[in-house]
């Protein structure tokens, strides 16, 4: 992802937001189909025989979803830390700060899209019940907006502070 074109860190920004977009509504489906699974095993006569198994699947269930939305927690971390490590890599002229506002604002209003149909997924019935055990994620994606518009400027930040304070690589 790292290059010397200007746009690069907004390219990575809007990246970072698709994967977290597609991570998330993964993670949910993922859950919905471990319940599934990890319910009709516990149900099974030959798991069900034994208190360990249980035991043991149960355990597994309890976690798995805390688990999964603590994931995407760090994920979002470490690709906001990428962000900003790699913005600092790329040589711009501060007349470039324009062109940057104006991929700024296309890439809210695709990030705008994306939280509105994580929402509009999670809403469903079936799958609000999944759902809920994700608060970490679901606040992420729901905020999306806002998290790319500090992302952004950090990464702004660290492409064009880096030439004022006469810092860089």
């Amino acid at each position: 992802m790292i290059s010397s074109n200007k746009a690069q860190t907004f390219i990575d920004v809007f990246l970072v937001a698709v994967i977290i977009f597609i991570s998330a509504t993964a993670f949910v489906l993922i859950s919905m189909m471990q319940k599934n699974i990890t319910s009709e095993m516990i149900t099974d006569e030959d798991i069900s025989s034994s208190p360990e198994a249980v035991a043991a699947l149960s355990s597994f269930d309890a976690h798995f979803t805390t688990m999964l939305d603590n994931t995407m927690l760090v994920v979002f971390v470490l690709f906001w830390i990428f962000i900003i490590v790699s913005s600092l890599f790329v040589d711009a002229n501060p007349v470039f700060l324009i062109i940057s506002f104006l991929l700024l604002v296309i890439i809210l209003i695709s990030m705008g899209v994306m939280s509105n149909a994580y929402e509009e997924f999670i809403s469903d019935g079936d799958v609000y019940t999944f759902a809920a055990g994700f608060p970490k994620t679901n606040y992420i994606v729901e905020h999306l907006v806002m998290f790319s518009v500090f992302i952004s400027f950090s990464g702004i930040i660290a492409i064009y502070g880096k030439n004022f304070f006469g810092g860089g690589f």
